[in-house]
């Protein structure tokens, strides 16, 4: 959801900086399906364990590295649109979490001291949140998951990983936006 905000403050703060989006269709992105079937089967997640029969375990690694396949690749696609690099490490950080985890973002002991992320914690116990999985500090990698509490607004857990893809969608969005060729 971070990036969500951090794409929609980057849009602000383009049209401040006087750029439009249609600075977009100067140089439109390849590719832009691949992000969306990507978003699409992360929130399948949701309502998708309802439907098969096998637990999650069996699929979810199966789903997750589908949905990776198709942001790497989509980056791979973009390679010359240089903060998009930023976007490839954020990705290859939040993957790298998650591989060493089951295929699932490992979320650090740290939720506990936030009581509005209690709910948050909750969901992720029950199961009802498959993607996500609560470790302990001597977790592998746990700092490369969601490690960093976001406990105002709509409460939430970020990864390193998740600032590193919203600072290169950032960066992107400026230099789209502000384009004069």
């Amino acid at each position: 959801m971070i990036l969500v905000y951090l794409l929609l403050l980057a849009v602000a703060v383009g049209y401040l900086r006087g750029g439009r989006l249609a600075g977009y269709l100067k140089k439109p992105l390849k590719g832009v399906y691949l992000p969306v079937a990507a978003f699409l089967l992360e929130s399948s997640f949701a309502w998708l364990p309802s439907l098969l029969a096998a637990p999650p375990q069996r699929w979810l690694w199966i789903a997750v590295a589908v949905e990776y396949l198709c942001l790497f690749a989509f980056l791979l696609m973009n390679y010359d649109e240089r903060a998009f690099w930023l976007v490839a490490l954020g990705t290859a950080t939040n993957f790298t979490a998650m591989a060493l985890n089951q295929m699932r973002m490992p979320v650090s002991p740290a939720v506990f001291a936030f009581p509005s992320l209690s709910r948050f914690v909750e969901r992720v116990q029950s199961g009802e949140l498959i993607e996500y999985v609560l470790v302990g500090w001597d977790a592998p990698v746990w700092w490369l998951g969601d490690c960093i509490p976001i406990p105002w607004g709509v409460p939430g857990v970020a990864s390193a990983g998740d600032f590193l893809m919203g600072a290169g969608l950032f960066g992107w969005v400026q230099k789209m936006m502000l384009r004069k060729e």
